[in-house]
């Protein structure tokens, strides 16, 4: 055999065919070290995250979740003042509403939000100031949200997660700046997290129990927001799809509680659901979605964080685990649709979805974390958990400063105001004040300032005092405001329907001379003819004009007005 010459063409095929198998088996062995290098275990970082996806007993996760919530209704409830940005008279307003239906004056049908009125009502028989009636109120209306909600996450999250929502809800709907639009957001996801997410209890008699919850709570929202009711329907629709083998028990279930809850309040009220059935459809529509609620710039970094979280799980979840981020990107949609409507924050909405997509029973992640784990997969796993619980927490933590902020007000607040209103706003008097010192006149504050919440508080004051003078002396009297704040403020009676009614009646009428808010000048404006004809003016201050009807003879404290101002 003739030795091949190196320099020949025969031994450079050689070596080149040796060194290309030998790069192949190097390129070959290194992937692999890579992919085991990645695809390794990693315990620590499965330990954290499994402090996040671990489950408890349903009995000590609803425990935990209830507690976590109780703590912002207990401070709703104790709270010995509300902070409110607010006119004082939109305050007290909704509360001689309530007390105007539950006197028979007003027709509780025909109110925009008689669930309101009705918890208004529940909270006057333990409170007496309008703060007071109103933070009573939202203890009652976030325990509501408070108690279906942690029965529902108990079996559906992990323990944390539960604890964490249920205590973001109750927070958003207790907190001292929420309202209406918050309480039936609110209510809509706790209907939208029974009607789309599955329990890990997937039993006849557990999806029977959460139906008629769910329907009691729809019906809520039909009585706060019927608009909110139309997408609590829809998203009922898909009820028997995405909640389990027994999805349609809890379908019918729904169904059946809220026909005959609705079918109860007809009897007890003629005309409430056709009232309701009315106002839905003004309110739904999509110059109310693009124009109502939060800017999106002001929720981008939640609505980015959600979107993460729910396209990390239909990535890692694919066509087994649709179910899941199908219905997270639903509940998603819905409570956006409802707080663009509102005009309501929809950051609650942002991070029960992005906890559903991420922790629910059907979430993709448990697959990495309890059986084939990696890096990988606990990263994502980890990634996501933790970016849906800083978002519940933050909810938490937004609400525990607007209460800090409340105590803080309430502390500093004079003691009439606490006392008598226990309505309190940042600042000090202003408008008011001014004019009364007569640093310019009442015209021209009207021309050049608005009347702030702080003004409105020492105006209201002020003639109440005067106003339960005269009361004791046995004059009815009135405050031709939009409602008839008089019977919360100055006279213990039975409210009027609102402000010109109340006048009709009374013997003494107060009118403010400074613009309070629209219906206060709509009030004054409808009333107009009444004063003129029936009442003559007695006494001219800064801020109020007095009027006493002519066959009636003048209050003692009263100071006659020099001729020109007679009517």
């Amino acid at each position: 055999m003739l030795p091949l010459r190196i320099g020949g063409p025969g031994a450079r095929r050689e070596l080149g065919r040796g060194l290309f198998q030998m790069s192949t088996k190097n390129k070959a062995r290194n992937v692999n070290e890579v992919e085991v290098g990645w695809r390794a275990g990693a315990p620590r970082a499965r330990r954290i995250a499994m402090a996040l996806y671990s489950w408890q007993a349903p009995g000590w996760a609803l425990l935990w979740s209830f507690g976590a919530g109780l703590i912002f209704v207990m401070a709703a409830a104790l709270s010995p003042a509300l902070l409110s940005l607010a006119p004082t008279v939109d305050m007290i307003a909704p509360v001689a509403e309530a007390r105007a239906v539950a006197a028979g004056q007003a027709d509780l049908a025909a109110q925009h939000a008689p669930f309101h009125l009705l918890l208004l009502m529940a909270a006057d028989l333990v409170a007496d100031a309008p703060g007071r009636v109103h933070l009573v109120a939202k203890a009652i209306g976030a325990m509501i949200i408070l108690a279906p909600f942690a029965y529902l996450a108990s079996t559906r999250f992990p323990t944390a997660f539960a604890a964490f929502a249920t205590a973001a809800l109750a927070a958003f709907a207790a907190a001292p700046f929420s309202g209406v639009a918050e309480l039936s957001l609110g209510m809509l996801l706790v209907c939208g997290l029974s009607f789309v997410s599955v329990s890990a209890d997937d039993t006849a008699s557990r999806a029977r129990i959460e139906g008629v919850l769910g329907g009691i709570v729809l019906f809520l929202i039909w009585l706060l927001n019927p608009a909110f009711a139309l997408i609590g329907f829809l998203l009922l629709s898909a009820c028997p799809f995405l909640t389990g083998r027994h999805g349609l028990w809890r379908y019918g279930a729904v169904f059946l509680t809220f026909a005959v809850l609705a079918g109860a309040m007809e009897l007890a009220t003629p005309g409430m659901n056709a009232a309701r059935a009315l106002a839905g459809p003004k309110v739904l529509t999509l110059q109310n979605i693009f124009k109502g609620g939060e800017s999106a710039f002001g929720l981008a970094a939640a609505a980015y964080g959600a979107a993460i979280v729910i396209f990390m799980s239909a990535i890692f979840g694919g066509r087994a685990h649709w179910k899941n981020w199908a219905a997270a990107t639903g509940l998603l949609v819905a409570g956006l649709i409802a707080a663009r409507l509102s005009g309501a924050n929809a950051l609650p909405a942002f991070a029960l979805a992005a906890g559903l997509a991420c922790f629910s029973v059907m979430s993709p992640f448990y697959d990495g974390l309890f059986s084939d784990h990696d890096r990988a997969s606990v990263a994502s796993a980890l990634a996501a958990g933790a970016l849906s619980l800083f978002w519940t927490g933050v909810i938490a933590i937004h609400a525990a400063g607007q209460f800090s902020l409340q105590h803080h007000a309430a502390k500093n607040a004079p003691e009439n105001i606490r006392s008598e209103l226990a309505l309190v706003q940042p600042g000090g008097p202003t408008i008011a004040k001014w004019v009364e010192e007569g640093r310019f006149s009442t015209p021209e504050a009207r021309e050049l300032f608005a009347l702030g919440p702080v003004d409105q508080s020492a105006m209201l004051l002020e003639a109440a005092a005067r106003a339960r003078t005269m009361a004791a002396e046995g004059f009815d009297v009135a405050f031709l405001t939009g409602a008839d704040t008089a019977c919360v403020l100055a006279e213990v009676r039975d409210c009027q329907a609102d402000g010109p009614a109340a006048a009709e009646k009374a013997k003494v009428v107060f009118v403010p001379r400074l613009e309070m808010d629209p219906k206060t000048v709509e009030a004054k404006g409808r009333a107009e003819v009444l004063l003129y004809t029936q009442f003559k003016m007695v006494e001219r201050t800064a801020l109020w004009d007095i009027w006493v009807r002519r066959d009636v003879s003048a209050p003692a404290n009263l100071f006659p007005v020099t001729e020109p101002f007679y009517r």
